[in-house]
């Protein structure tokens, strides 16, 4: 069993636990710290440089990994589900908003660098960027099929909710 297998088998066991998102960010975090051995791994499952790559995909668990261009903004968008971020190359900004009846409102900003892990409620709203020079890498742990999941984004200039992927 490799080093992904391995955390997947965990992600499952904390599926079990009161605070899933709780119990998978604390498995990540060791995962975190290793970026070498992660890295030589998810690279042998990438189909194609820049690739995500899909390491589990069940109803009730997505573990992917991605890489984020450099200069790369998204939209704020949702998830649905709870969601776990760990970095584990380069770092990313982060801009959280709250829903309001206009649209969305920006309640706060984070950075979350190399080697560290963000823990995500079911109706977090946040737009993610990668300001730094090169790819960053990430390992993505969501608490359902994120690809089956009804998500949204907004955009930023007239506050519209619409289905997630529809400005691509």
């Amino acid at each position: 069993m490799d080093l992904l297998e391995a955390f997947v088998s965990d992600c499952r066991q904390a599926l079990g636990s009161p605070d899933p998102g709780a119990a998978v960010e604390a498995t990540m975090r060791p995962l975190m710290a290793a970026p070498d051995r992660l890295d030589a791994i998810i690279e042998s499952r990438r189909a194609k440089p820049g690739a995500a790559v899909v390491v589990h995909r069940s109803d009730d668990l997505t573990v992917m990994a991605l890489e984020v261009p450099a200069g790369f903004v998204s939209p704020p968008h949702n998830h649905t589900v709870w969601a776990v971020v760990g970095i584990y190359r380069g770092a990313e900004d982060n801009v959280f908003y709250d829903r309001t009846a206009d649209g969305i409102a920006e309640t706060g900003r984070a950075v979350l660098p190399s080697g560290g892990c963000l823990a995500l409620g079911p109706s977090a709203v946040h737009a993610i960027a990668n300001s730094g020079d090169g790819p960053m890498r990430a390992l993505h742990v969501y608490g359902g099929d994120l690809f089956a999941t009804s998500r949204s984004e907004w955009d930023l200039e007239t506050g519209e909710e619409r289905p997630f992927g529809s400005s691509r």
